[in-house]
């Protein structure tokens, strides 16, 4: 039975609301991040099913990971960061840095052997982490397919608004997104859809749709 992945975008940070935000390098959540964090912890139906938690390997989404599955983290499990969920861009705030630099703010709550051994150079955006169009949608296919063969059933993962596209299918070969931007701690849960073979295509399940924050927004 395949995993149902839970992928939220990370809450507001800094570069949200910074006028030339896109210069700030790799930052942390807002006040407001971290309260919308915690509301969707207090929210999130599902911390007891949760087997595996992972996270772009920036400090806004593995921030985001903490607070928001805190529940899960105090039963013991860690973060595995994954290169793969980073952003589109590689403007200054879409750009990570070397894992010594998340080990003083995150500690031993992050598994970072993805982002050291399998792919230690992910942050120079360049090869499979190139900011093209059609990078971005062969990434994302990589990403689903290693998520489609954990053996864990209940999997989050904590990523980026435009990436989440690009993961979701939302997304054309020119680049454009084809449904609305996704809110700050939005979390949707989605199912694999069996019969798309090497692509291993996502489909968002019923009860996701039904906790979204504006239906009268588009998809």
């Amino acid at each position: 039975m395949p995993p149902i992945l839970h992928l939220v975008r990370h809450a507001e940070g800094h570069h949200n609301v910074a006028h030339h935000g896109e210069c700030i390098h790799d930052p942390f959540l807002t006040e407001t991040g971290v309260k919308q964090c915690k509301q969707l912890c207090t929210s999130f139906p599902h911390h007891d099913k949760i087997e595996l938690l992972m996270a772009s390997p920036m400090k806004r989404t593995i921030q985001t990971c903490k607070l928001s599955f805190q529940p899960v983290i105090d039963r013991g499990l860690k973060i595995l960061l994954i290169p793969l969920a980073q952003e589109s861009s590689d403007e200054q705030m879409d750009t990570g840095g070397k894992i010594e630099h998340l080990e003083e703010p995150f500690g031993s709550i992050i598994d970072t052997h993805r982002a050291t051994e399998v792919h230690p150079y992910w942050y120079r955006n360049v090869g499979r982490f190139a900011s093209d169009p059609q990078t971005q949608m062969e990434r994302a296919r990589q990403l689903r397919c290693f998520i489609l063969t954990r053996e864990e059933k209940h999997v989050v993962l904590v990523s980026h608004g435009s990436f989440a596209h690009a993961i979701t299918g939302n997304f054309e070969p020119d680049g454009t997104q084809t449904t609305r931007m996704w809110e700050n701690a939005e979390c949707r849960s989605y199912t694999f859809d069996e019969t798309s073979g090497e692509e291993a295509r996502i489909v968002e399940t019923e009860e996701s749709k039904g906790r979204r924050p504006s239906l009268s927004l588009k998809d």
